[in-house]
């Protein structure tokens, strides 16, 4: 790589956790100019690699470079100083401040104590910033209030407040719909092309493909595919190169429809929506962000109140009433596992015993060895890594976080529905396919499956049959066979029902 070209070089980084190896030998070079793709499974090292590049953790071996000089961060502060800016899967905002406050947050943190207020950044810089990212709101307005895909593109918006050397995003379109990503995405090319470099961290092929330059992939800690430019290799060979498999296959067909088991009318007080699930068959809920497909599957699972009527294999409940829907059977993933569904600071088997604790329970004591002896073959099952059911739920990467929730659903007692909101969300290829096999078995035992998302291939490869939801009401119903374009015709509003 010429001198000139050069944003930053990690070369023989190595980082190791106790007798865990995350790292050994591993290589990445940026190009100012240019997004590189970083790929991997959970466990390959990217997320320390990340960590290392700006200035979260510290490597027991290896060289970095910034412009060709020798660097070394000693805290994520510095590391921004220096031009590396992270944007986070999970967002570093302040909710209970202003759109105004977290764009400052950069100047904030100088201090100042009682006069910290005239640190704010100039509302006229502050609204470029927004309006560089597509986002018109107001800056007095808590960002509480606003969208998670909205959140994202503040992040981003703060970003550009500092010079940008190398911008680090890490699943930044997790929470964002297609126009939101594609505006994200116009930002970056943007930076890029006035000399910043982007480090892009994505599990979804398509964004690669759509963004990315050049594309590097960690396994077991060690670079295997080093800088190669986009296009150079097929998916199928990335996949291979992350894990040895192939590409995911699609689902089986339904031979005939079973009985209902899951049903729900008048979701938001309206009378076209109406949904029905039946035993072992696995429905897809589509929807764009803000159309209300997470609310209505979430209203399903007894998450969410509001008007209507709910019912499980003939059971009617209340919407709202999550408790009694788990006991007539119904199991939920939220969208966001860290704010709604793990307990962090408790084990991992902990949380996922806790959907059936009175099993394990006498008398007011809990029967560890039982416990033990119920959840642990589940977790194997699922391949939680490292296997080690004691550990907190917060030591996990986000792929094994995620199969902590899809096991809790499976232990709970009673099983009858499962109701899923992006249980991929932030996964990479092995996790997701762990995840999909434990979501088609349960399907082939006669559990009826709801999986809303907004990742389209997700729901090409499990559904047997798709709602689409826009304006808070299903507006289609495609069969198993529908092609891509009309599942896209569809979420958009180019076709009727």
């Amino acid at each position: 790589m010429p001198a000139s070209d050069e944003a930053l070089l990690a070369t023989g980084i190595a980082k190791t956790y106790g007798a865990t190896c995350a790292l050994r030998d591993a290589r990445l070079a940026l190009r100012r100019g240019r997004v590189h793709a970083l790929l991997g499974e959970n466990g390959a090292g990217k997320s320390t690699l990340v960590k290392i590049l700006v200035g979260a953790v510290t490597p027991d071996s290896g060289r970095l470079e910034l412009g060709g000089v020798p660097a070394a961060f000693g805290s994520v502060t510095q590391a921004i100083r220096a031009g590396i800016v992270p944007i986070h899967q999970h967002l570093s905002l302040f909710p209970e401040l202003s759109v105004h406050e977290n764009l400052s947050a950069f100047a904030l943190s100088g201090g100042g104590g009682l006069w910290a207020g005239r640190r704010l950044v100039d509302p006229s810089r502050a609204r470029g910033w927004l309006a560089e990212v597509g986002l018109e709101v107001d800056l007095a307005a808590p960002l509480g209030t606003l969208s998670l895909g909205e959140r994202q593109l503040v992040e981003v918006a703060r970003a550009l407040s500092l010079d940008c050397r190398v911008l680090v995003l890490d699943e930044p379109t997790a929470a964002l719909n297609a126009g939101e990503a594609d505006r994200l995405f116009a930002v970056v090319r943007r930076l890029c092309a006035n000399g910043t470099a982007a480090l892009f961290i994505s599990h979804r092929f398509d964004e690669i493909e759509a963004l990315a330059d050049d594309v590097t992939v960690l396994r077991d800690g060690r670079t295997v595919i080093d800088a190669a430019p986009i296009g150079r290799h097929s998916r199928e060979t990335l996949t291979h190169a992350m894990l040895g498999a192939g590409v995911e296959a699609g689902p089986e067909r339904l031979c005939a429809r079973a009985e209902p088991v899951l049903a729900g009318r008048g979701f938001a007080g309206r009378g076209d929506t109406d949904i029905t699930v039946h035993a072992g068959e696995i429905v897809g809920l589509a929807g764009l962000i803000g159309s209300g497909a997470l609310a209505l599957a979430a209203w399903l699972a007894g998450a969410q109140a509001g008007a209507g009527e709910l019912s499980v294999a003939g059971h009617g409940f209340t919407p709202g009433d999550r408790r009694r829907a788990a006991a007539l059977g119904i199991a939920y993933v939220p969208a966001d596992r860290h704010v709604e569904g793990l307990f962090a600071p408790l084990s991992a088997r902990r949380n996922v015993s806790i959907s059936a604790l009175g099993r394990f329970a006498r008398l007011g004591w809990l029967r560890t060895s039982e416990e033990a002896e119920r959840i642990d073959p589940l977790l194997r099952r699922l391949k939680l890594h490292p296997s080690r059911p004691e550990a907190e739920a917060a030591t996990f990467s986000g792929g094994n976080q995620q199969k902590l929730l899809i096991a809790r659903c499976l232990a709970l007692p009673g099983l009858k529905a499962m109701v899923l909101l992006e249980p991929t969300r932030g996964v990479d290829v092995a996790a997701r396919g762990v995840i999909h096999d434990a979501i088609r078995e349960a399907a082939a035992s006669g559990v009826a499956v709801l999986v809303a998302t907004s990742d389209l291939d997700e729901l090409m490869v499990l559904a047997h049959r798709y709602l689409v939801v826009r304006d808070n009401r299903l507006a289609a119903e495609l069969p198993q066979d529908a092609p891509r374009a009309a599942l896209l015709s569809a979420l958009s509003g180019s076709i009727a029902a």
